[in-house]
């Protein structure tokens, strides 16, 4: 069983300035761990909902602790599914995101 985060945030700004601060943020000179973002799947539901399916990938150093375990050589690419929902009528936007590579291995402090 995989662990899970919720986060829930609240932003007091236009729906337009989230949504395309959201949509914008990558590739940028300060989040150089994201190497590419694609689009998987778009769609605008007859409720007018906008739902998208990203995959990213990203690549982060490995915790001292994790070094020791695998190999120099093992791959340092993380992949991560987004899923996002956009309703304009209820002014929101809901991000749900999935590791892909570590989803069966969570180490419990």
């Amino acid at each position: 069983m995989g662990r899970h985060f919720y986060s829930e945030v609240h932003i007091q700004s236009p729906l337009h300035q989230v949504l395309a601060a959201f949509w914008q943020r990558y590739p940028n000179p300060y989040s150089t761990h994201v190497l590419t973002e694609d689009v998987l799947y778009r769609e605008v539901t007859p409720g007018n909902h906008l739902l998208s399916r990203r995959l990213l990938t990203k690549t982060n150093r490995l915790p001292g602790w994790a070094e020791c375990i695998f190999p120099a050589h093992s791959a340092r690419a993380v992949y991560v599914l987004e899923d996002s929902i956009v309703d304009p009528e209820a002014n929101t936007l809901i991000v749900k995101t999935w590791n892909l590579n570590h989803n069966t291995m969570m180490v419990r402090p």
